[in-house]
């Protein structure tokens, strides 16, 4: 659908006649909808905002305002977008749960202040969602609303600020429907992977439907992403139904440190009492809708700090084994399980068979999370006094030497991983591989330091993808990663003249669409074929459709960043129009304080 002169970011490649539908409050049922502010009613409110005027719908956060459908009464293909007003908070941002009539499943619409331009309360910003083939569809519309407490009164339901000013619908000519489909069956723009970490959204939203999983999946529908990497567990603690590990359900758990982790427990228990297995859910539409689908586990998630121990709840292995647990210099006792213990990896190695049960395309090792996993205890120490005559904790801690015998025992772990996932696979008479992903740092003497051999990995075939998770050291996500495009040097290296993929996965989550494209394009012109996305996280994460998200889910097209480098980067900033007039109130009239 790319061409020299045309830019798909979010409906701006389309060349119809935009027809806008502002009489919000001609969605059904009519009694839905109320002039007043009033529990389970969407409340109908007249606005004005430079050339478009109409009848915005609005809920608050105690609202918990009915599904309604809104009549589009059109016909062929159509580039949809929405106009909401934003509102920020802890609670997330406003939002709107979407979906057309004939869709699988609901797509989430997450109005923010991403422009410099936003005036919180004030102005209307305008998200792209699709293109589709509009005939004989409404257009289905819902707040955000998960349940804080038993029964039927008010604060037992609590919700996101839902307010949806407008509908724009630029419709689609016979040649731009023809593009749209056949961009859609290309495959070789589909070089994106994103991770999503299978906790917030139950963490934010309590999920208990198989569709509402479904709605973490759905963005990915038509996009260049073309793998998920979705998370299975963290340690022994198991994000599917598990006979090895633990169950995120915390039975018997009543206190949590945040409200959060109280609702991702009640989740998992009503999905539990379904016998509704998410995981198995989120494999399932992934494939549906074309995506690979990778179990992705924290390698190092056995025992969590304070005040965040809900995590350990349980009779956890590190529990039941504190002799395998790391130690260090001093030889204390460190709160974690070491890999240098061959019953550790095994039990890994259990944990991740079972999870291959599914019919996922691949594991992933997350080294990102709460290294390290191999410090200086018995086992290692001494295959080092074996190989040097030194005592390991008598030599500098970089000492190459050291470090080199050190990472023997996560290639040794990634061996076993590999063999066994073969294994699988030959069990399961499956004719595909099922793959091995890790993500890494950057640098030779970043990823030695935390005990990995990248280039052994590379070399014996035990790894398919590596993707480090950023440029800066220190696993710190908050900081730029990949300013400097030659720092994936020594990585694509490696794996020059191998079957390994690399995919440098962008940092900081959230920067601007430019950003995301300037990033993109020096990581191409190195050689980069495929970009990661830690922690796309569905609508709560990137995946929100906002301008950010116009920008990713076409990254993949690099005729169309390459073009917009050349053409001297325009904007590529949302569509935000300052409101005018609200109900009776005249915004331009200043009230301080």
């Amino acid at each position: 659908m790319s061409n020299a002169t045309n830019d798909y970011f979010a409906d701006r490649g389309f060349t119809g006649d935009p027809m806008f539908h502002t009489e919000m409050d001609r969605a059904q049922p009519a009694e839905a909808i109320s002039v007043d502010a009033k529990p389970h009613h969407w409340r109908a409110m007249q606005y004005e905002a430079g050339d478009v005027s109409g009848t915005m719908l609005l809920a608050g956060p105690n609202t918990a305002a009915p599904d309604v459908h809104y009549p589009l009464n059109a016909v062929g293909w159509h580039a949809i977008s929405v106009g909401i007003m934003p509102a920020r908070g802890r609670l997330w941002h406003a939002s709107l749960r979407v979906r057309l009539t004939d869709d699988a499943a609901e797509s989430m619409l997450v109005g923010t202040d991403e422009a410099p331009s936003v005036i919180e309360d004030k102005s209307i910003v305008e998200l792209f969602w699709k293109t589709a083939d509009l005939t004989g569809q409404d257009l289905h519309i819902g707040q955000a609303t998960w349940r804080e407490a038993p029964g039927s009164g008010i604060g037992t339901l609590r919700g996101t600020h839902a307010r949806v000013a407008y509908v724009k619908l630029i419709p689609l000519s016979d040649a731009e429907v023809d593009a749209v489909e056949k961009d859609r069956s290309t495959a070789e723009h589909r070089t994106l992977f994103a991770h999503q970490d299978a906790h917030g959204p139950h963490w934010l939203w309590r999920l208990t439907t198989a569709d509402q999983i479904r709605r973490e999946i759905e963005p990915y529908r038509d996009t260049d992403f073309s793998r998920m990497y979705w998370e299975c567990g963290i340690g022994d603690l198991m994000f599917h139904f598990t006979k090895v590990g633990r169950s995120p359900t915390f039975d018997g758990l009543a206190d949590f440190d945040r409200v959060g982790d109280r609702m991702h427990a009640e989740s998992w228990r009503e999905f539990a009492a379904q016998g509704v297995d998410p995981f198995r859910v989120a494999c399932d539409y992934a494939h549906e809708i074309g995506l690979e689908f990778h179990a992705s586990w924290r390698v190092a998630g056995f025992h969590a700090p304070p005040p965040h121990d809900h995590f350990n709840y349980g009779n956890s292995f590190y529990k039941q084994h504190p002799e395998w647990r790391g130690e260090d210099r001093n030889g204390m006792r460190t709160p974690r399980m070491s890999y240098s213990y061959p019953q550790v990896r095994q039990f890994a190695v259990d944990l991740l068979r079972e999870v291959a049960q599914h019919p996922i395309d691949g594991v992933c090792l997350l080294y990102n999370r709460r290294p390290p996993l191999v410090e200086y205890e018995p086992p290692v120490v001494e295959a080092f006094r074996q190989v040097s005559g030194q005592d390991a904790r008598e030599v500098p801690a970089d000492d190459p030497s050291w470090l080199t015998c050190r990472a023997q025992t996560l290639t040794k772990f990634m061996h076993e991983v590999r063999v066994a996932m073969d294994e699988e696979q030959a069990k399961q008479g499956r004719s595909d591989r099922i793959r091995v992903s890790a993500i890494v740092g950057a640098t030779e003497q970043e990823n030695l330091q935390l005990a990995m051999d990248l280039r052994t990995w590379v070399n014996r075939g035990l790894v398919d993808t590596l993707i480090p998770y950023s440029s800066e050291p220190g696993i710190d996500s908050s900081l730029d990663a990949w300013t400097n495009p030659a720092d994936i040097s020594w990585l694509l290296d490696i794996a020059r003249g191998s079957s390994c993929k690399v995919a440098p996965n962008i940092m900081p989550r959230f920067l601007p669409p430019d950003e995301f494209r300037r990033r993109a394009s020096g990581l191409y012109d190195v050689g980069v074929d495929h970009l990661f996305f830690w922690d796309c996280a569905g609508p709560a994460g990137r995946a929100n459709y906002n301008g950010m998200w116009s920008a990713l889910r076409r990254l993949g097209h690099r005729d169309e960043v390459m073009a917009w480098k050349q053409a001297g980067e325009p904007s590529l900033s949302s569509t935000v129009t300052i409101l005018d007039r609200l109900g009776d109130w005249d915004l331009s009239y200043q009230t301080p304080g």
